[in-house]
């Protein structure tokens, strides 16, 4: 394995290559702590000394995101993916992060339902959860576990928006129908109220 490539980003940072493929991003210091050069062949035991360095500085970095939010899994090591750290080195610190109950996926669904079943459809919380990465087994255990009557959310939705926006008339009746259709509460419930309400 040759270090093919050391590339300066910002005043403080290097994007290593190896083999001419992009590998991680160091810092100036620990460069130069592990003797790196271009062109220079990277013996296993300066390998393993390369992974150590970025995994112990991804699970700090899995930390500190994590004190700013909650995050799923999939957030999680997309963002130390963004920060460029290795695939392999990512998932480790994402692991380590689970391991000592930083992460739980379960546990997020239960808060994230309990904070967001008060204000959206059951089509809306399932399809968010699912961007966050949230497998669909895990969705589907906790639902279960959970009282939700979406019909409601959805009569208290269309009252605060009613206080919001006026009443629903002949003129504005498509614009409410529309809003609530977008946030996956069901047709038929949306037009039962929409009646109800309408002056």
């Amino acid at each position: 394995m040759w270090v093919t490539k050391l590339e300066e980003k910002g005043k403080r940072q290097v994007r290593v290559f190896l083999d001419e493929e992009k590998f991680c991003l160091l810092y100036l210091n620990e460069v130069k702590e592990l003797g790196l050069r271009e062109n220079q062949e990277l013996r296993p035991e300066d390998f393993t000394k390369l992974q150590n360095v970025l995994l112990y500085r991804a699970k700090h970095k899995a930390l500190s995101l994590l004190k700013t939010q909650d995050r799923t899994r999939k957030e999680l090591k997309d963002r130390l993916l963004r920060a460029e750290f290795p695939e392999q080195t990512a998932e480790e610190a994402v692991i380590y992060a689970e391991y000592y109950g930083y992460i739980d996926d379960e546990e997020y669904v239960r808060r994230y339902m309990e904070y967001r079943a008060l204000s959206r459809s059951m089509l809306q919380i399932r399809q968010e959860l699912l961007q966050k990465g949230i497998d669909s087994s895990i969705l589907d255990r906790i639902w279960d576990q959970y009282e939700y009557d979406e019909r409601a959310v959805l009569k208290e939705q269309l009252e605060k928006r009613i206080r919001q926006k006026g009443p629903v008339t002949e003129e504005n009746f498509q614009k409410y129908y529309g809003f609530f259709a977008r946030k996956g509460f069901s047709s038929h419930s949306i037009l039962y109220f929409l009646k109800k309400y309408k002056q």
